[in-house]
């Protein structure tokens, strides 16, 4: 990958579990699809990391990870090697964080920005308490925070924070 010719790594899109245990992509998740593939459209990153695990509704039998990587394949025509799961997340809290472990994983640079693609309540919290949450409930911020750029994308950095295990946490992958 030649990253100066991206302002980007990655496009991440947290999952969105639909309301129906039967349904496999929310609404809220194909949106999310879409402002990814409009910016992976204009070149801003050579790869998305779409991440959701089984999380909501419960008991669902659907990875929002995985629907949403087949949506933008399948529907969207973005080329599959462009596209990172995350199949493990939970909330938005550990969308952020793995993502930075898969930034490290993938040797991605680590001082280089991504940026979030989601819907704009989700992106504002992300922009500014979602850093008090993950300190809370991960004990470690697993990012900083770079521009607001628009309603529905905010600049992200990772760090290497995100790395530490935390071994009380049995779903920590």
């Amino acid at each position: 990958i030649q990253w100066d010719n991206y302002p980007y790594t990655v496009i991440l899109v947290p999952g969105a579990g639909p309301e129906d245990p039967g349904v496999a992509l929310s609404a809220e998740g194909m949106l999310r699809c879409r402002l990814a593939a409009l910016q992976f459209a204009k070149g801003m990153a050579p790869f998305i990391v779409v991440s959701g695990g089984k999380a909501h509704p419960f008991k669902t039998k659907f990875c929002e990870a995985a629907e949403m990587k087949k949506y933008l394949v399948e529907k969207l025509h973005l080329p599959e090697s462009a596209i990172i799961i995350d199949p493990h997340a939970r909330h938005t809290t550990t969308n952020m964080r793995n993502t930075a472990r898969l930034i490290f994983r993938y040797d991605i640079p680590f001082n280089k920005p991504g940026i979030t693609c989601t819907t704009r309540g989700q992106s504002a919290m992300i922009g500014t308490t979602l850093i008090d949450r993950c300190l809370k409930e991960l004990h470690a911020i697993p990012y900083k925070n770079g521009n607001r750029l628009s309603e529905t994308e905010t600049e992200f950095y990772p760090l290497p924070e995100a790395l530490h295990i935390n071994p009380t946490e049995p779903l920590d992958p």
